[in-house]
């Protein structure tokens, strides 16, 4: 669905982006600027990857970030309304109306840089993640931040203060997971809704597919097992 929202967009820009509000003013024959607006798509990428983490794993963690992720946007939403400083003159038939400070793709990726940072660095083991991740994830910042002043949406400054907010966010949201909701998540798996829900706490667990790659290989070899001995 997303890639075909992103085609939609460039092909017909006056059509159906006019009426999801992500309109971009690019010609198609220009294939940098075709590729720059496949790669802006890439916060809607992983918000969405996130959603379909949480109802496939539903891992608090997972859960409460996608609800910082959420908080985030609107608290990004809001300022733009209150600051109301405009985006860059793109085109003469630019149908975005919303405001530019500030800019929602930085503050979703250093949202999503800090948090991710600090989650590698306290709660996962080092053994099973390197730091080509935070390398990964700081080479897309950077990618991101480029292609938005590129793009037209944004000034520099709209992404810089954007970058600030979203790590501001990031490591104030990671801190109350972390330090505040973390050792309640027991008590929120054991409670009704928890069970009802089939919530579940990964938090002792550092690397997820290698645990379900393990349980699944050892419940085949124990059916297995119980095959042979009837």
């Amino acid at each position: 669905m997303v890639v075909v929202t992103v085609v939609l967009h460039i092909a017909n820009p006056n059509g159906l982006s006019a009426k999801l509000g992500t309109h971009r003013n690019l010609p198609c024959n220009v294939q940098k600027n075709c590729i720059a607006a496949w790669i802006s798509q890439i916060p809607l990428i992983i918000g969405f990857s996130v959603l379909c983490l949480v109802f496939l794993h539903r891992d608090l963690h997972t859960i409460f970030y996608a609800v910082g992720m959420l908080a985030n946007e609107v608290i990004c939403k809001v300022s733009k309304k209150i600051i109301r400083i405009p985006r860059p003159p793109t085109h003469p038939k630019s149908l975005i109306s919303s405001y530019g400070m500030p800019s929602n793709h930085a503050t979703f990726m250093f949202f999503m840089m800090a948090y991710f940072s600090l989650f590698i660095k306290y709660r996962l083991s080092p053994r099973h993640y390197s730091s080509f991740a935070r390398r990964f994830i700081l080479s897309l910042l950077f990618l991101m931040s480029v292609i938005t002043v590129y793009l037209g949406f944004h000034y520099v400054d709209q992404v810089c203060v954007g970058a600030l907010v979203g790590s501001v966010l990031g490591c104030l949201w990671f801190y109350i997971v972390h330090v505040i909701l973390t050792p309640r998540f027991p008590r929120i798996v054991e409670s009704k809704i928890g069970r009802a829900l089939m919530v579940q706490d990964f938090t002792h667990i550092p690397n997820i597919l290698t645990f379900e790659y393990d349980a699944v290989r050892t419940f085949h070899s124990q059916s297995r097992t119980s095959r042979r001995g009837s």
